[in-house]
């Protein structure tokens, strides 16, 4: 495409200018297959022209100024009346101006880091790893996308990957336009304002900083640090109360609040100080809430005792959350909800996994902290049993039924990834990990549930299972002691809430309203 210059000096002088850029850049299109240019060079020109009225010059074309001209309020028809440029409306993102910036990166007229290419090779790096460590593809190509933002916005604002640094990141979190490079790179769906995907670039950024190519810039995750005295309660909690690690977690998460409220100095708490602690941590919350709180307020207080700091008599200061024996009665759902929640499970990789969990709730009666804590060890396939190992680190074998064993063989042989770690219920997305805490197989219930549309009386966790195990063996004439040891439960007082659920039997022993008919 050639250009003629028209009459006109101001014009003139400006197609002269212009004139042998353009027709090169038309060249470098037409090399690349282009086959109509009526759009990239009329844009180029508007580019060229608005550069020249706003004095840059094509040396310093960053980032910036491609977000100053995508911006711009646009009167270079005006300035250049005979140059026949349309008024300029983009505001994200246009194909046509990248392309030609990125002809003059190429042709050496824009001063450039020269990482863009190295750059590339470290993202491939970083999806080789994650290939590696068995992510599925369409995750992977989210990571790919947003790393490749990243490197293409460093590369368009000329910042050298190794100068990286938290306000950089939050400039690009915010960035008003497309990081697009042509034949590199093209971002086809920008959103304004911040990226909803952060946690995928902030794992690319670990992986560069743990590849020794950026210093950190993500703010590092501050836990607040337990003053010695309860670090001292957390050792005594493990060592001479048998406590695991994660009810050792709920007493310090209750304590924390209170010792703000106390003071750190043992010495300086009497009666009143601990009571009105009490009173504002359980201040319209639930009554089980304040039955934790008062719970973990007396061990704290056992331990300060014992370590010779308080009294004993400032035991008694913590008040006494009334709870009444025996008052509620188990959450519990029919043996035919019990199977169709369990029958819900089918067709995928990961179901195989969630009907062995839902098996062993509902036929062994576990509690979610066991399933988290099983170990393939504790499968005895010759003698078909499974070790438990529960509350207060009490170890119980349990018979394997025969659906349990079935389901448990089929996971392990067929679907569990093969991992150094020998707990037997993993994740089933990469990276593969085993369950953080109970709480991941209460939501595999919950969605169990939802599946089968069951509605449960209270809760919809894994322990709706547990108790349901319960009340279907008393209903069908299994004594309280065998129910015990199934539940292990140390205690048989525990196991008599069950007793409650047996409507027939009570019916049998209830006696007549001593005020007679109900009018």
């Amino acid at each position: 495409m050639t250009f003629v210059s028209q009459s006109g000096s101001g014009n003139s002088d400006l197609h002269s200018q212009f004139e042998t850029l353009l027709n090169a850049y038309s060249e470098f299109l037409q090399r690349r297959g282009f086959r109509w240019t009526g759009k990239h060079v009329p844009c180029a020109l508007h580019f060229l022209i608005w550069l020249k009225i706003s004095d840059i010059a094509l040396e310093v074309i960053d980032g910036a100024v491609i977000h100053r001209f995508l911006q711009h309020e646009c009167d270079c028809c005006k300035a250049a009346p005979r140059a026949q440029v349309a008024t300029w409306l983009k505001r994200h993102y246009s194909c046509h101006l990248m392309w030609f910036v990125r002809f003059l990166e190429q042709g050496g007229m824009v001063d450039t880091p020269g990482e863009l290419k190295g750059n590339l090779e470290i993202v491939n790096g970083f999806i080789a790893q994650m290939e590696a460590d068995g992510y599925a593809s369409a995750t992977i190509n989210d990571y790919r996308q947003e790393a490749c933002k990243l490197i293409v916005w460093l590369h368009l604002f000329r910042i050298r990957l190794g100068d990286l640094t938290a306000d950089c990141l939050e400039q690009f979190r915010n960035r008003s336009f497309a990081c697009s490079i042509p034949g590199v790179y093209l971002e086809k769906h920008f959103r304004t304002g911040k990226c909803r995907s952060r946690w995928y670039l902030n794992k690319f950024l670990s992986y560069l900083n743990e590849q020794g190519r950026i210093a950190p810039v993500l703010p590092a995750t501050e836990s607040r640090p337990l003053p010695e005295i309860l670090e001292n309660f957390c050792s005594w909690l493990k060592l001479h109360r048998g406590l695991t690690d994660a009810t050792i977690r709920h007493y310090v998460a209750r304590i924390i609040p209170v010792v703000d409220l106390l003071g750190e100095d043992p010495a300086a708490y009497d009666t009143c100080l601990i009571r009105d602690a009490f009173r504002r941590r359980i201040e319209n919350r639930s009554r089980s809430h304040a039955r934790g709180v008062a719970t973990s307020m007396r061990m704290y207080l056992r331990f300060l005792i014992l370590q010779g700091v308080v009294p004993v008599s400032l035991l008694a200061a913590v008040p006494t959350v009334p709870q009444w024996r025996l008052s509620n009665l188990p959450r519990s759902i029919a043996d035919c909800e019990v199977e169709r929640t369990i029958a819900s499970c089918s067709g995928l990789n990961a179901s195989l996994r969630d009907r062995a969990i839902l098996l062993l709730l509902a036929r062994l009666a576990l509690r979610a902290g066991d399933i988290v804590a099983l170990r393939i060890g504790d499968i005895d396939w010759n003698r078909a049993e499974i070790r438990v190992t529960g509350k207060s680190k009490r170890s119980a074998a349990l018979p394997l039924p025969q659906d349990v064993g079935d389901a448990l063989y089929a996971y392990l042989a067929t679907v569990r990834p093969k991992l150094d770690c020998d707990r037997v219920f993993v994740t089933s997305i990469a990276p593969y990990r085993p369950f953080a805490d109970s709480g991941t197989v209460s939501r595999i219930v919950r969605r169990a549930f939802d599946r089968a549309q069951v509605t449960t009386p209270a809760g919809r966790g894994a322990h709706v299972l547990r108790h349901s195990r319960a009340t279907g063996l008393l209903r069908s004439g299994t004594s309280l002691n065998l129910i015990q040891s199934l539940l292990r439960h140390e205690s048989a007082d525990t196991t008599m809430i069950y007793a409650k659920t047996d409507l027939p039997m009570l019916l049998e022993v209830a006696q007549p309203w001593i005020g007679g008919l109900e009018r």
